[in-house]
């Protein structure tokens, strides 16, 4: 990916979210709901064919479900139209689905043999009406009407039939008539039609009034006690969860704001001292606290790396280190080498802060690579959370820092270092985590020191905790000092 593709997708991608929380934004008015109940058609233990094409709205939905997909099938297959490499990426198709077998060219026969359903997840207009009308003219719309014609599930979301580039707002009246005959039409060839969150089922809804994350009332499973379709199995299937814990799991996924329902606080904490002035008896002091509550990791500057790792060894309880900090304005090399030489040091977790500069200068490209160095230094041995410094950004730079940090692979976004101008929101993480969506973690660090607060940060989306009140906000006590 070049650097002038990098900053038009993230451009495009910065524009749409922002133009979403306007309050003068307009909501595509096109595309009718789906049908009630769960789209997902693919048989347990067959094959999926996923038809990528240019559709261009919600791409990280798109990249989610697709992920999904690959996880619920024996094996599945990615087809991407000329316009899909170009608008989606073969790069980010591969870091969804690592297993799945991508192609951009093959033989119809031998892509469709042993498919068990067919999924469409930003169908685009062009591939639509190709479809509607059994007009195929490229590898994908070819796949999808051969399918069709062989009796196999369709599912397919709606969301791109509009471009994002078109006000949805001012589309004309006939303009919505064709393309309601158009739906109409694929529904009539038993193609299934949904919203892409949808893609695989119904899952959680949420109160617009409290924010409260709901099962779904058309979700079947969550009606009969069984969460899968949810993905809330962390507050209503808690024995399911433990038998998992007990059998060797050290974490948990769930849906942002889910609470455990033992109500375990320190398993979200990354007990911290990050002080200049941090002694070797006040570490040791850390990692036995650390130990004692069994919080989530000590985060530690790495000059302590080596010593916290001996002190855990053997409990559940992570290493974690800062990159880069707390400034941010070293070069990717120096990042990279300090996450190598952390790593060797017995470092489980990397917290690297982002070149807050460049990013405020519009070198987008300069940002990614700086985050992306320091994720491939770390792969496979420890998970990356990219510190944003969200007290030094606009609202455009924390949306754009937040894609920066999906698009090159980490596994969280965090708010702050603790030694800026301001520490965590609750507005920047309910903003962090409607930006990078579910798969990622979201960290609020800096001036959390009560119970209140962290419960707060919890429900708005984030899934780590950063605090030196650590243990105040574990027993719920008052914190007393100040810090981190």
């Amino acid at each position: 990916m070049d650097s002038d593709d990098v900053v038009r997708r993230i451009t495009s991608e910065v524009i749409k979210r922002l133009g979403a929380d306007s309050p003068n934004a307009t909501s595509p008015a096109v595309a009718p709901k789906p049908a009630s109940g769960g789209a997902s058609v693919c048989p347990e233990g067959q094959k999926a064919l996923v038809l990528l094409t240019g559709g261009d709205r919600k791409l990280d939905q798109v990249l989610l479900q697709l992920e999904r997909i690959a996880e619920r099938s024996v094996a599945t297959t990615v087809v991407l139209s000329p316009t899909a490499q170009q608008v989606v990426g073969v790069p980010a198709v591969r870091r969804a689905a690592p297993g799945a077998e991508v192609v951009t060219e093959g033989e119809v026969e031998r892509l469709l043999e042993g498919v068990g359903a067919i999924y469409m997840p930003n169908m685009s207009l062009n591939a639509a009406s190709k479809i509607g009308r059994l007009a195929p003219d490229s590898l994908v719309s070819i796949l999808a009407v051969q399918g069709l014609m062989r009796g196999l599930p369709m599912v397919a979301a709606n969301d791109s039939l509009v471009p994002a580039s078109v006000d949805a707002g001012r589309v004309p009246a006939g303009v919505r008539d064709i393309l309601d005959k158009l739906l109409t039409n694929l529904k009539s060839m038993d193609v299934k039609i949904c919203e892409i969150e949808l893609l695989l089922g119904p899952g959680p809804v949420v109160d617009g009034v409290t924010g409260e994350i709901k099962a779904n009332p058309e979700c079947t499973m969550a009606l009969n006690g069984d969460c899968g379709a949810c993905g809330l199995c962390v507050e209503n299937s808690p024995k399911a969860v433990q038998a998992i814990v007990d059998s060797g799991a050290d974490r948990i996924s769930a849906a942002p704001g889910s609470v455990p329902a033992s109500g375990n606080m320190a398993s979200y904490i990354d007990h911290t001292l990050l002080k200049a002035d941090a002694t070797e008896a006040e570490i040791r002091k850390l990692c036995e606290e650390a130990r004692e509550h069994v919080f989530a990791s000590v985060c530690i500057n790495p000059g302590w790396v080596s010593l916290a790792a001996q002190m855990l060894a053997g409990s559940p309880v992570k290493v974690c280190t800062v990159i880069g900090f707390p400034l941010g304005a070293t070069t990717p090399t120096a990042k990279a080498i300090e996450t190598r030489d952390a790593i060797a040091n017995g470092a489980n977790e990397i917290d690297m802060v982002i070149n807050v500069g460049a990013l405020k200068s519009g070198d987008d490209e300069l940002v990614r690579r700086d985050i992306e160095g320091v994720v491939q230094a770390a792969k496979g041995q420890a998970l990356v959370k990219v510190i944003l410094e969200t007290a030094l950004l606009s609202r455009e730079e924390k949306v754009k820092a937040s894609l920066l940090a999906k698009m090159a692979g980490a596994d969280f976004v965090k708010t702050s270092t603790g030694f800026s101008t301001g520490g965590a929101t609750v507005e920047d993480i309910a903003l962090m985590r409607q930006t990078v969506g579910p798969d990622m973690g979201v960290k609020a660090s800096g001036g959390i020191r009560d119970r209140e607060t962290a419960d707060a940060m919890i429900a708005a989306g984030a899934t780590r905790i950063g605090a030196s009140a650590s243990v105040a906000i574990a027993t719920g006590a008052k914190a007393t000092g100040g810090g981190y």
